[in-house]
């Protein structure tokens, strides 16, 4: 069971089983202390730790009250009302997200968890991976994003790159966006990286940014697109992805504020 304390004074309260998947008993919280956001970041936390212990569908008995409460979240209803231990509740699901680590400004794990979607502390961080792969004789191997993702620079180009999972260091999570988005195996012991920064998007979230470089070469043929990440592959200078920056075909250069030290470095064959 979680608690929530003001002091010594318990606040709040939920349970999880976590050999059914579900939260026992409901979430409740000290009426003096509703509105303040003490129940979403407890059950935030449970939903974190179900999902770390394998937990892809959270199952949890609402009373009527707390409906509204649980729906806001993200839980849907799968059944009707019934009696449960007594009471009134109805069954409900929810789906978790991929988790995260939570950083400080410096890319140290606090120790907390933090589920994929919702937004974070202002000082609280997560971990960004940026992927390049050069065969070097001047080129760089960039995957075009699928059209369907729902967000703004669908269709572009890019680097592979994405959030690291809970539990994941940094060359973890690069070998592992590589490997899902392309279906490339690359060698941990040809990567550099490159450079790191804390970052804060217009939106206010924030982010701990990790370029990485690796020598790789391919054939086109031999990469494997995940078709829900990426549409298409090819081979590029790094004059080429100026270019198509420019024309507004490649994601934008905010995107990588240490483009132009990677470029001269790495641009050239080597």
């Amino acid at each position: 069971m979680l608690i929530a304390l003001d002091g010594e004074k318990i606040i709040g309260a939920i349970g999880a089983d976590y050999n059914e998947n579900s939260i026992k008993p409901p979430l409740c919280v000290d009426r003096e202390y509703h509105r303040q956001g003490i129940a979403i970041e407890i059950l935030s936390r449970v939903v974190c730790e179900l999902k770390m212990r394998g937990s892809d569908i959270i199952e949890i008995n609402s009373s009527l009250y707390a409906l509204p409460f649980y729906e806001n979240f993200g839980f849907v209803q799968t059944g009707s009302e019934r009696l449960y231990n007594g009471f009134l509740s109805i069954p409900m699901e929810y789906r978790p997200n991929e988790i995260w680590d939570v950083l400080d400004a410096n890319g140290n794990k606090t120790g907390r968890l933090h589920e994929r979607g919702r937004p974070m502390a202002s000082d609280d961080y997560h971990l960004v991976v940026h992927v390049w792969k050069h065969n070097g004789k001047g080129e760089w191997l960039i995957d075009r994003r699928a059209l369907n993702r729902g967000t703004s620079i669908d269709g572009k180009w890019e680097t592979t790159g994405g959030a690291a999972l809970a539990g994941d260091d940094s060359l973890t999570a690069a070998l592992r966006e590589a490997k899902e988005e392309l279906g490339l195996d690359l060698d941990p012991n040809k990567g550099e990286m490159i450079h790191r920064m804390a970052r804060r998007g217009d939106n206010g979230w924030t982010w701990i940014q990790d370029a990485w470089v690796f020598e790789h070469d391919c054939k086109l043929s031999d990469v494997r697109l995940n078709e829900e990440e990426t549409c298409d592959v090819m081979w590029v200078t790094a004059d080429k992805i100026r270019e198509m920056m420019a024309a507004g075909e490649f994601v934008s250069e905010w995107f990588y504020p240490y483009l132009n030290e990677m470029f001269e470095k790495w641009g050239a064959a080597k």
